[in-house]
Formats: structure tokens, C-alpha cells, sequence
């Protein structure tokens, strides 16, 4: 018997990953590409307790370490200069933490239209949109019981750049 492709496809369509899932996964992949593309290592956490997906890895000079939190959201979020986003908070609060190793959330902006998240050739491979940081250090506590929006400058891209500095004041014991 001999399976048509569209039989085949229409059948593998309800055992895909979720899109929650989907989206996790992209946003852990675009920091690790840029990770890697800069020099660093990145470790991911198998169990998240502690609003903590991975860290982030220096091997060099004091071994510098960024401990981040991984989301992935659309650009209907995106206002004139920072991105409103709505956090748990749960992860508001354990970003927030006094801890040893700087904490970072990281919110990996993608399309609505999965198809256009990664875009591939035999000259390049894209990855749409952009990756931006913040450090949520020092922020006050909050009556909230379930979100805590925040603001993520549109200037504090997750690029090559910003994270060899974010690794640079991590090594040297400074805020982020």
C-alpha cells in the first residue's frame, strides 16, 4: 500500500510537538546560536525550579556565568522602544532574586506564521525575529498574584556584541 504525501502529512500534523513547545525550543535555539557565535558555552538546565533555563558560560579568566530565562513571544508586544511583557510571576520573583550568578530573562521575538520563524538556503539560514535581554536585579517586589509586565528595552538586543559585555561585568562581579 502506498501512502500519498498529503495523507502522510495530514497525519503527522496531530502528533507535532505543541507550539508552546515549539516556541521554548526556538527561543533555547537562538541563544544558542548567538552564544556560540560569540564564544560562550551554554548549559541547559534539566529541570526549571528556579525560573532558570540554561546558563550561560565563559572559559576563560573567573569563568563568568549568566543564569537566564528563555521565552519566546509575537511583536504584537512590541511598543515604540521596549517590548511589554507579560511575565509570571513566579518568574518575576526568582529573576529578581538576590543570587550569586546574575540572572537574565531573554525573550526571543518570532512571527505569528511559524513558516516564517527560519527561513533557509544554501547560503545562509535565518532566524527571524531578534532576541532582547533584561536583568531584572534589584526590581521592587509586587502585589501581582499572577503577571508582572515588564518593560524589555528594544536597545538591549541579545546579540554577540551586548552578551560578550553582559559576560564581561559577570566576570567582573558588577550588575547587570
Amino acid at each position: 500500500m502506498t501512502v500519498g504525501v498529503s495523507s502522510y502529512t495530514d497525519e503527522i500534523v496531530g502528533k507535532m510537538v505543541d507550539l508552546n513547545t515549539r516556541k521554548e525550543r526556538f527561543s533555547l535555539a537562538h541563544i544558542y546560536a548567538v552564544a556560540t557565535s560569540a564564544g560562550y558555552l551554554v548549559d541547559e538546565v534539566r529541570v526549571d525550579r528556579d525560573s532558570v533555563d540554561g546558563v550561560l558560560k565563559g572559559d576563560f579568566g573567573r569563568r563568568p556565568r549568566i543564569d537566564f530565562q528563555a521565552k519566546a513571544t509575537a511583536r504584537d508586544l512590541v511598543r515604540s522602544d521596549h517590548i511589554a511583557f507579560p511575565l509570571p510571576i513566579k518568574n518575576y520573583d526568582e529573576l529578581r532574586a538576590d543570587t550569586l550568578t546574575p540572572r537574565l530573562l531573554v525573550a526571543v521575538l518570532l512571527p505569528d506564521d511559524q513558516s516564517q520563524w527560519l527561513d533557509q538556503s544554501s547560503d545562509a539560514t535565518c532566524m527571524r525575529y531578534c532576541g532582547y535581554w533584561l536583568s531584572l536585579a534589584n526590581l521592587p517586589s509586587v502585589p501581582n498574584t499572577t503577571t508582572r509586565t515588564v518593560q524589555i528595552p528594544l536597545a538591549q538586543v541579545f546579540d554577540r556584541r551586548q552578551l560578550t559585555e553582559l559576560m564581561a561585568k559577570a566576570e567582573a562581579g558588577a550588575a547587570l
